[in-house]
């Protein structure tokens, strides 16, 4: 069976029942669904949510597919740690898409004044957002002249029954591809695909250079060919068992207000003149379910770390050979913030690795470097080595004007910010012994030995 979304959830419930939670009684999708995360992220608790019944829409929703690295793990059925070392293995393992003619994605079609967006449970998540937003919508489009497609995750504005307004950040593969057609004064085709297998959706955003193809990349994180269709009104092959799609194009020349928009950084962005979609067509799966992302919430932040942590590691390595590991931490919005370990070496590593890491993910504002006895996925480890290793005179670094994100709500016009470095790495010699137990006697005490757990 094809991996999708349907056969993640019921792999979860067949065989980790805790990880799903259903919501039978009926619930808005303005603001009540984000009402509901934020209560179960306040009690530490990110199972996938399906709530089965959503007011004013069409299907049920599901959403925090991504919301920890368990999940994530279960999917590429790896431990947590291992996620960036397996993620890594897979993107270098590329498979050709396969095109089939029937597809459970087009059970249904909806052409001119059947397509309504009004009709699709679009959330609206807080009280600034201007309008309901698709927020796991992962926009699909090829280069006009090479066909070599790209996958992205895109904000999208509705905007009408049949107009979506996007934000494209400035330099990345679509916003090229747009501005590649604008100059030719020609509309983008793209494809919005929404509701997907998490390893869909981790290939999709694999760092990658504008001349691999992302379908390929794709079925590579899934270990099987993705099945693609032709769409129904756009020059773009679709995934045939995605939950929908929206097809359209990105118009040439035509600016209209998107925004306010809440984002992972907790902060909302102001309204600004983007880019328009004229949609033409959307296609779903019969009884078909709609997937959200909570903007701001843990699984915004954390759906990205992995590819990211993973893009970190191979361009670390070039300069540092010994990285051991990375971690974008949650608590650091999992795109500012990144704990690296290393074996180290040289007394000039660290800071080599700091350069390093600046120099591949322009949105990385912190640094931490730390030696591989560290955990860079235990923060309490992370922090204790700053406490014990780091000096400020001389192991701190920082970069003043460099480009950053402009959905940092610090930073200058166009995102320009300053980053920061910690070497909490030891000196290579003289440094104080740290306190340890002998390992045969941690071997041998353990504690339900000397504190039987009490039954009841």
């Amino acid at each position: 069976m094809p991996k999708d979304l349907r056969s993640f959830i019921a792999e979860l419930e067949a065989k980790h029942p805790e990880e799903v939670a259903r919501v039978a009684k009926p619930i808005s999708p303005r603001y009540e669904i984000t009402a509901l995360l934020t209560q179960l992220e306040k009690a530490k608790r990110f199972p996938l949510l399906y709530c089965e019944k959503v007011h004013g829409g069409d299907a049920p929703v599901v959403i925090n597919a991504q919301a920890s690295r368990k999940l994530m793990a279960l999917a590429l059925e790896c431990r947590p740690e291992q996620l960036a070392a397996k993620f890594t293995e897979r993107q270098g393992k590329p498979i050709e898409p396969v095109e089939v003619s029937n597809a459970p994605v087009q059970e249904v079609v909806k052409l001119g004044d059947a397509i309504d967006l009004a009709k699709v449970p679009l959330l609206t998540h807080y009280d600034v957002n201007a309008a309901p937003y698709v927020t796991a919508g992962i926009v699909v489009a090829a280069d006009p002249d090479s066909g070599v497609r790209n996958t992205s995750y895109n904000r999208l504005m509705m905007a009408g029954e049949r107009e979506l307004r996007i934000f494209m950040a400035i330099g990345r593969h679509l916003w090229t591809l747009h501005n590649k057609m604008e100059q030719r004064n020609q509309a983008l085709p793209i494809a919005i695909v929404v509701g997907v297998h998490p390893l869909f959706s981790l290939g999709a955003q694999a760092f990658t250079p504008s001349t691999d193809d992302e379908y390929a990349v794709i079925g590579g994180m899934m270990n099987e060919p993705l099945r693609v269709v032709k769409a129904k009104t756009v020059p773009v092959l679709v995934p045939a068992d995605a939950e929908l799609i929206i097809e359209g194009k990105i118009l040439a020349n035509v600016r209209r207000e998107e925004g306010p928009f809440g984002e992972f950084t907790g902060h909302a962005v102001s309204k600004d003149e983007r880019p328009v979609i004229e949609v033409t067509a959307i296609t779903h799966r019969r009884n078909y379910i709609f997937q959200d992302v909570h903007a701001g919430y843990t699984e915004h932040k954390l759906m990205g770390a992995v590819p990211r942590e993973a893009a970190l590691i191979r361009a670390v390595r070039q300069t540092v050979p010994t990285v051991k590991n990375v971690c974008m931490p949650v608590s650091g919005n999992c795109r500012f913030h990144a704990y690296i370990s290393i074996a180290k070496r040289g007394p000039g590593q660290a800071k080599n690795a700091i350069c390093a890491a600046f120099a591949a993910d322009m949105l990385l504002k912190h640094v931490v470097i730390v030696d591989d006895d560290i955990d860079v996925f235990d923060e309490e480890q992370v922090l204790w080595a700053v406490s014990n290793r780091f000096q400020a005179d001389k192991d701190l670094v920082v970069i003043a004007n460099a480009q950053g994100s402009e959905l940092d709500p610090s930073a200058g016009p166009g995102g320009v910010n300053a980053k920061m470095g910690l070497d909490a790495t030891k000196p290579l010699t003289g440094f104080a012994p740290e306190l340890r137990v002998p390992d045969e006697v941690m071997k041998k005490i353990r504690l339900e030995d000397f504190l039987p757990t009490s039954k009841n």
